[in-house]
């Protein structure tokens, strides 16, 4: 491609380029459920250019949105296109967003076809010199192409179109292309022709008088006579659709061509943003590996000097500092530490930041290690107690119960907490995969941070500091405080913004010291019990072994996927109910569809449960027993589910089934200091009550209201009998109805749940919305709510993104509609505990009682009470739940209490 090596000006076809990579790239959806094969399409496009051109000046066209003067002319013009996918409509604005971060100009007109704009700026450049390349396949645009100042690149199918090229594709010059496409025509576009008048008349008809004006000036010498018939009936078609193809070079322009045109330095840390909220690993990979051959930094956070002149190497120049971090209006903190558990981690470093580009760093060591370039740690936090106990200034971390944990077991506590970015980030975006600082710091200001795995090396725990090169450590923990520092008016408008401070400052803020105070407290185990429980778990695995070994006619690795297959589908000839890459599956769903067919599948699920529970609690807690407490100190995670529950992990004390006897034997390890018992309070139906609130069903209301058992009542109505006649499977499968319904469960998963037929679970799921038709409404209006909003919301405010609702496939927009209902109803259940979390740890401390929460587990609160204050902790405890929200269908909660946490669960 030579264009006598001048300055060449390469326009792409945009809107034709999107078309083409959506149905060009084999369907891609991210995480989320987002489409992503269009952008990732264009992106590859426009990579294929720009590596192999290196153009300065380009620009990308797009069609606009409307109506264009061909539409006034002939009003069925592209009538018969289909309206784009909605796969492909949430897609556009990505790809705008990707063209603008590489910092190529795009331009569209209302009014006017990207390929009005393109012929526009082509006259344009080489009215002023400049060899022009038009980036498209479409073959309208060959009518442009002039040897040699313009010509037509595909780079899809890397195929040049010259004058002579055009020529042989299409017969005719590219000057005579556009009367032969009257002639012939475009169904594309639904532009005419002259009917009947196909293209190698057409062809042959062009060739012979050159024009289409010549044409129908030779009409009379044309010797076939069904042609010139046709010809004469089409004349004013053949016009009409020669003016409807022939591109506007006229289209208005403010400003010369190379202002137009111009590139700009691309913005990498928007293209890092985008390319990780959409998965493009290898983009994001190489966008990276661009900024570090560069050595430069973004351009919206420029490069900062070494930190080594702001070290503070001994007790003078800390002692120094103090004053000066008193007076600062917010102070950044960084703890650089050696594991993400904050019971057991030590202390590194610390870096605070008071203003942008204004940081410190104080290395920290154990027992007078300051000649060792550290500072003793117990000295110099003493000095820094003042500031970090102070009501003033206010706090700002990543990760604020952290810092307040790990700082309480050295004696200090915490105040003046104001900001913590990881939640802040996580309301913003409940959907997000990570709220790491890197992420955060990438996405809201656009700055690539090293984070400690890149510097230090990734393991199962957190990286050591020490284990990052002395000249780099201050350096990066100074970088982190001040991306903090400047996270937190950024995040705060934002928040702001999208109404969700409200929520930020009364809800999540506020549950960060109860959560830090519950970590720090922990609950007493009992390892005896769990040593004991362990014991009898192996005994009863070897006799659902037993069993299974009896029936397979042989020993085998039950917990072996492969292995169990084997008996199950090869030996035993069981159907096969879905496949994995590595064969069939034994997963539960398959066991338990499975479990009516033959009895080995019983024994396996039941086997399975002994282990999972032998191996993850009876084995496993005594090894997780603080070795200072005898406590277990579970981390409770704020900012990871998308519903705005909290999860806990190390150990993960949620997933303790309570409804097996087996789980109740684990919760028995669980036990209150000397003299006190444990008080555990639930909601009762929260979930089913914020339903009846948000539907305003009167069916659902009156059950409520009246203190009735509604799964009771469902059932009787299910099958129409008196409440009393109800048997407890006949509640059990009106249960999972009722609760089927908040989950979008649709009559496979009813069925499957319930082992009832599908017509049966379609049947019971008609029937409950002909009675209970205010849910029936409240489903279809939140679906359609979401759908306008592009999210789903709680009663308290809080947003959950679903782009699944616009996808094109059934199965991913299905999932979204689920979503959609279950985010009002499961998220305003988790805000509702949260805030009474608060209230009620508030009431206590007031109160000057001395029981104090230990957990949360979904809808359940434990407590550690002295005995002789039970009957006020629980009068406050039940108070402060039940009157946390004034519902339609006022809350209830069932309280109990006991020597350990399964006497005291009610």
């Amino acid at each position: 491609m030579d264009l006598d090596s001048r300055k060449t000006l390469y326009l792409i076809d945009g809107s034709s380029y999107i078309y083409r990579a959506f149905y060009a790239v084999a369907r891609l959806v991210s995480s989320r459920g987002m489409p992503t094969n269009a952008v990732y399409g264009f992106s590859q496009m426009l990579q294929k250019v720009l590596k192999e051109k290196k153009p300065d000046c380009l620009c990308v066209v797009f069609d606009a949105p409307g109506p264009t003067f061909r539409h006034e002319e002939y009003e069925a013009y592209k009538g018969t296109r289909q309206k784009m996918p909605e796969d492909l409509v949430v897609q556009v604005p990505y790809i705008k967003d990707l063209v603008r971060f590489h910092g190529i100009p795009q331009m569209e007109r209302e009014g006017y076809e990207a390929d009005d704009i393109i012929a526009t700026l082509a006259r344009l450049a080489g009215e002023e010199g400049l060899g022009v390349v038009i980036v498209s396949g479409d073959k309208d645009l060959c009518q442009l192409v002039k040897d040699p100042d313009v010509i037509q690149w595909d780079p899809q199918k890397d195929r040049v179109f010259t004058e002579e090229t055009v020529a042989e594709r299409f017969g005719v010059t590219p000057s005579q292309l556009l009367d032969y496409l009257a002639i012939v025509g475009d169904s594309s576009d639904n532009v005419p022709g002259v009917k009947g008048v196909g293209e190698k008349t057409a062809l042959q008809l062009i060739k012979d008088w050159g024009s289409l004006d010549g044409v129908f000036a030779h009409l009379d010498d044309i010797p076939r006579a069904a042609v010139r018939k046709k010809l004469a009936d089409g004349r004013e078609s053949a016009y009409l659709s020669r003016r409807l193809i022939t591109l506007v070079d006229s289209v208005p322009m403010e400003g010369g061509i190379e202002t137009l045109v111009k590139r700009m330095p691309p913005s990498l840390p928007d293209l890092m943003r985008l390319f990780e909220e959409l998965e493009f690993k290898s983009l994001l990979d190489a966008v990276r590996e661009e900024l570090s051959e560069t050595g430069a930094a973004p351009p919206a956070g420029p490069s900062l000097p070494s930190r080594e002149d702001r070290i503070v190497g001994d007790r003078d120049a800390l002692v120094e500092l103090i004053p000066f971090l008193k007076e600062a209006a917010c102070l950044s903190l960084d703890l650089e530490t050696t594991t993400a558990d904050a019971m057991r981690a030590e202390l590194r470093g610390l870096a605070l930041s008071w203003k942008d580009g204004g940081a410190c760093y104080i290395p920290l060591g154990r027992g007078g290690a300051e000649g060792a370039g550290r500072l003793d740690e117990a000295e110099a936090l003493d000095a820094l107690k003042p500031v970090l106990a102070g009501a003033e200034p206010g706090k700002a971390s990543r990760d604020l119960k952290y810092a307040w944990v790990l700082l309480k077991r050295r004696g200090i506590e915490l105040r003046g907490m104001a900001f913590d970015a990881m939640v802040g980030s996580y309301l913003l975006d409940s959907g997000g995969r990570t709220h790491d600082l890197d992420r955060v710091a990438s996405e809201h200001l656009g700055e690539k941070l090293t984070s400690l795995e890149e510097a230090a090396g990734s393991g199962k725990t957190r990286a050591d500091l020490s284990a990052v090169s002395a000249p780099h450590a201050p350096d990066f923990a100074c970088r982190n405080a001040e991306a903090v520092f400047r996270l937190v008016p950024v995040l705060k408008r934002k928040l702001r913004e999208s109404n969700l401070q409200d929520l930020y400052e009364n809800l999540e803020m506020p549950l960060i010291g109860v959560l830090a105070e519950m970590e720090h407290r922990g609950i007493l185990v009992d390892a005896g019990k769990l040593e004991a429980l362990s014991a009898d778990f192996e005994k009863a695995m070897d006799g659902k072994a037993a069993v299974i070994y009896d029936l397979a006619k042989e020993e085998f690795n039950i917990q072996s996927p492969k292995q169990l297959a084997g008996i199950l589908f090869d030996k035993l000839g069981l159907r096969v109910v879905k496949k994995t890459k590595s064969g069939p599956s034994t997963d539960v769903s398959v066991l338990e569809e499975l479990a009516a067919e033959h009895p080995i599948t019983e024994c396996v699920l039941g086997y399975r449960t002994l282990a999972k529970l032998k191996g993850t609690y009876a084995d496993a807690l005594p090894r997780l027993i603080h070795p200072q407490t005898g406590r277990i100190h579970t981390s409770y995670n704020q900012a990871v589910t998308a519903t705005g529950r909290l999860s806990s992990s190390d150990p993960n004390l949620q997933n303790i089934p309570i409804r097996t006897e087996e789980g109740r034997k684990i919760r028995r390890a669980f036990v209150p200091g000397e003299g006190k018992v444990l008080l555990s309070a639930d909601y009762s139906q929260i979930e089913l009550r914020i339903l009846a609130h948000y539907s305003r069903d009167e069916r659902l209301l009156e059950a409520f209201l009246s203190g009735g058992d509604i799964h009771q009542r469902t059932a009787a109505e299910m099958y129409g009998i008196p409440p009393l006649e109800v048997t407890p499977e006949m509640r059990r499968q009106a249960k999972t109805v009722n609760f089927g319904i908040i989950y979008g469960m649709g009559p496979f998963g009813l069925a499957r749940r319930l082992r009832i037929s599908q017509k049966m679970a379609k049947a019971a799921i008609e029937q409950y919305f002909e009675r209970y038709r205010g849910v029936k409404r409240f489903i279809g209006e939140i679906i359609l709510k979401a759908r306008e909003l592009g999210y789903s919301e709680t009663l308290l405010g809080r947003r959950r993104a679903i782009p699944e609702l616009h996808s094109r496939n059934f199965t991913v927009r299905q999932q979204g509609e689920r979503l959609a209902v279950n985010t009002p109803i499961q998220g305003t259940a988790a805000d509702l505990i949260k805030k009474a979390m608060i209230d009620i740890d508030r009431a206590l401390k007031e109160s000057g009682l001395g029981a104090v929460m230990l957990l949360q587990v979904h809808d359940e609160l434990v407590f550690e009470v002295p005995i002789e204050e039970i009957d006020a902790a629980r009068k406050l405890i039940e108070r402060g739940m039940e009157n946390v929200w004034d519902l339609a269908a006022p809350l209830r909660v069932d309280a109990g209490w006991g020597a350990d946490w399964a006497e005291a669960h009610p």
